[in-house]
């Protein structure tokens, strides 16, 4: 399970990696058109690749007894790719923008996206780091306590 769990972590690694990418792919585009072709790579890539492979790397973790520090990471991964869906419908809402009508307000609460990846980055690389380690040195489970066998044996008096 911890080579499974170091695949899923280089794939979330990997699409958090082309996040970045297709936001300046789809920021550099000269046309409205190859701008919103350009932006569902960037959505289809974050709302499904990149959210649901750290969720899964978030079941892996834990059936590998990972410890909850990976799981947590794995699952803040996740959680985050929500939180980067809803700061924009957060801003949307309370500053009136829309994909079509951008207001400053708006700009200034969806500033907080970009922010947020660079962190999914750097947490999704830790999370690969992990798994790394934890496949290329393996550490045995610890060994169960052994019953003493005077508190086994029944009483002979």
């Amino acid at each position: 399970m911890r080579k499974a769990l170091l695949v899923l972590s280089a794939i979330v690694l990997l699409s958090a990696l082309a996040q970045l990418f297709f936001a300046g792919y789809f920021h550099f585009q000269n046309t409205i058109e190859a701008q919103r072709e350009a932006g569902v790579y960037h959505a289809v890539n974050g709302q499904y690749v990149l959210r649901y492979s750290a969720l899964l790397a978030a079941i892996v973790a834990a059936i590998a007894r990972m410890g909850s520090r990976t799981i947590w990471l794995a699952a803040g991964i996740f959680l985050l790719t929500w939180l980067q869906l809803f700061i924009f419908i957060i801003g949307g809402m309370l500053t009136g923008s829309s994909p079509e009508f951008i207001t400053p307000a708006g700009s200034w609460v969806v500033s907080i996206h970009p922010i947020v990846g660079v962190m999914m980055i750097f947490m999704s690389y830790w999370l690969f780091n992990r798994a790394r380690a934890a496949a290329l040195n393996p550490q045995p489970l610890p060994p169960k306590a052994a019953s003493s066998d005077a508190s086994t044996s029944p009483s002979t008096a």
